[in-house]
């Protein structure tokens, strides 16, 4: 996905508004989402998640982090369900999806650098 530089900002803007007014209705956390949408666009701009069965695969420390994401391969118009009975799921699950989150991953190597990170304090 392509986007201009001035369309960016835009993005941004109608992804926030888009979240916050869906987050409002049904419930969630903001703050992982709202504090990644600029990052999550960058990825976007930069791999491609989509449309080939080598699409780039993208890794998030939680599930919240993930509705921009969501949003912007092709998501978008099944949000209203997210967190309602058979909707969206709330959380990355690579079942759903080949191009959600592998949330497995990220956190077997965030334990492997913390045991890393204790081993280098305790030598």
């Amino acid at each position: 996905m392509a986007i201009k530089n001035s369309k960016i900002i835009e993005l941004t803007k109608e992804l926030r508004r888009f979240i916050i007014e869906h987050v409002a209705q049904n419930g969630g956390h903001l703050g992982a989402t709202l504090g990644v949408i600029e990052l999550t666009v960058a990825l976007h701009e930069a791999f491609t998640f989509l449309g080939t069965e080598s699409s780039d695969k993208l890794v998030w420390d939680v599930g919240h982090q993930a509705y921009a994401h969501k949003i912007l391969t092709e998501r978008k118009e099944n949000f209203h369900t997210i967190r309602k009975l058979n909707g969206l799921s709330k959380k990355a699950n690579l079942m759903i999806l080949e191009q959600d989150i592998l949330l497995l991953l990220f956190l077997l190597f965030w334990e492997w650098l913390s045991l890393l990170n204790f081993q280098k304090m305790n030598l």
